[in-house]
């Protein structure tokens, strides 16, 4: 009997663990999507509360904007792992998902990016 409880979590745990790297994927996406198109308020706006915290729109846009002209314009984007931790040290227990990109752009070699996704 305990084994099937433990068998039922565990399937019920990784559904839920599938769906949340699923959903930030689709967040991650959507905000790659926006500064490659030079939507850098709608980026911003998708930042963490604490990253809006550390800097104002204004500046936020205007860095991003100066790091995109440096980079150049997007030649290709694949993903090369996804994970979901729940514990991140000098963080508060949550949901985590680290997206690995190997990106690169006209201006750059083999750049990568790590976004967190709270």
């Amino acid at each position: 009997m305990l084994i099937s409880v433990i068998s039922m979590y565990s399937a019920s745990a990784q559904k839920y663990t599938d769906q949340y790297i699923k959903d930030a994927s689709k967040v991650a996406e959507s905000w790659l999507s926006d500064i490659n198109e030079k939507q850098y308020e709608n980026a911003f706006q998708l930042l963490s509360s604490e990253a809006k915290l550390i800097y104002k729109q204004e500046t936020w846009v205007s860095l991003i904007n100066e790091l995109m002209l440096e980079f150049g314009a997007l030649e290709n984007r694949k993903v090369t792992g996804k994970i979901f931790q729940s514990e991140i040290e000098g963080m508060e227990n949550g949901f985590y998902v680290f997206i690995d990109y190997r990106s690169s752009y006209t201006n750059t070699i083999d750049h990568n990016c790590k976004p967190v996704i709270p």
